[in-house]
């Protein structure tokens, strides 16, 4: 039973880690400022949902053998939903239904990403399209189906690179993911 607590405990300080890194990752100014995206709490959702779905594939790669990793950062996300909801001033009542869309809207992106990675780069930036941007700010950006792409060849490079990674990889001071001005780079 001792054990079991002991794996659960470094379980958490590990996806407490992972989190850390990957909300650094999805606050990246660039992603903002050269790509476009809304820097807005549903913005900022979906950077993060992004990056995160990554790490989960990554983890959900290995099996069962991470799995209870995976699913400790899913809650670490979901600790993080509620304390950020809180902190902007909703209501108790409200936080719970709030959090529980989060949570819905990872699930629902974490399918549409797992798919979209396995199809390529078209397939991918829709999937951004349909969880970052609606149709009227793409008509209005006029280069949104552009930095679509360059976000699509982030996220694949990024899949590509933490595939590359062993767990123990992944919990060094290692890049989890792609450099953007890569991606950026190479649409130029």
């Amino acid at each position: 039973m001792f054990a079991w607590i002991k794996q659960r405990k470094n379980h958490r300080r590990v996806a407490e880690d992972l989190y850390g890194r990957i909300v650094a990752q999805a606050r990246t100014p660039e992603f903002y400022d050269k790509l476009g995206i809304e820097d807005s709490l549903e913005g900022r959702y979906e950077m993060v949902v992004a990056h995160l779905v990554l790490v989960i594939e990554r983890l959900r790669a290995d099996g069962d053998m991470h799995r209870e990793l995976a699913r400790t950062l899913v809650e670490r996300f979901v600790t993080d939903m509620d304390d950020s909801m809180r902190e902007l001033g909703i209501g108790d009542t409200g936080v719970p239904k709030k959090v529980k869309r989060a949570a819905a809207g990872l699930v629902e992106r974490t399918a549409r990403y797992r798919e979209a990675l396995a199809a390529g780069p078209a397939a991918i930036a829709q999937a951004i399209r349909t969880n970052i941007e609606d149709s009227e700010d793409q008509d209005a950006c006029g280069s949104a189906r552009d930095t679509d792409h360059i976000f699509a060849a982030y996220l694949s490079a990024s899949a590509k690179s933490l595939a590359g990674l062993s767990l123990e990889d992944m919990l060094s001071e290692k890049p989890l993911f792609a450099p953007l001005e890569v991606a950026l780079r190479s649409q130029h």
